[in-house]
């Protein structure tokens, strides 16, 4: 954990983050599912508790990134600085809860219908297939890759996401770093 103070500030930068298995692993296309309930849509997780419920950000969300031979996943925010280390709890208190507590049905459902239309809309129009296809060349993936992308979405379970919040998302695990006030 690293905190870098800047006086006077209105707000802390916040970033968690660590490394993930990359594309090729068995575990990355269900941690895809995992990491949009708890970030990676407007109305995911982080964003409902820490946007909507408490008002500590306007903005807060998780994402997955890929190299070739590596992952990462980053969560991001800025907040208010006198609730900095309240909006730190309510991130891993989230990612704890997910660890512990199966997803409800109709959150999964409406995550699922999120990320099917984001990956139609992704391959929609030459420009955005001939993406698709450079990321296969690029990653040493077969094309089956999106098949089995669109095979995780609508078959991850709620007890494989605990699974994979378990083993991916425990506090000691992310390194932290905070600019501004704590």
């Amino acid at each position: 954990k690293h905190f870098i103070p800047k006086e006077g500030a209105l707000q802390s930068a916040i970033r968690i983050g660590r490394r993930i298995p990359d594309k090729k692993h068995p575990d990355f296309l269900p941690l895809q599912i995992l990491n949009t309930v708890l970030g990676g849509y407007f109305g995911s997780r982080l964003m409902s508790n820490i946007r909507e419920d408490k008002g500590f950000t306007y903005g807060i969300g998780s994402m997955l990134g890929s190299m070739l031979y590596s992952g990462f996943m980053v969560i991001s925010t800025e907040v208010r600085s006198e609730v900095t280390q309240q909006a730190l709890d309510e991130i891993y208190k989230e990612m704890k809860r997910l660890s512990v507590e199966p997803v409800e049905a109709k959150e999964l459902e409406m995550v699922r219908n999120y990320m099917l239309g984001s990956f139609m809309r992704s391959v929609d129009g030459a420009f955005h297939l001939s993406d698709r296809c450079k990321s296969v060349v690029l990653f040493d993936m077969d094309y089956g890759f999106y098949e089995r992308y669109i095979t995780a979405i609508l078959s991850t379970s709620q007890e494989i996401m605990m699974e994979l919040a378990t083993k991916y998302f425990s506090e000691e695990s992310f390194f932290e770093v905070v600019a501004g006030k704590k």
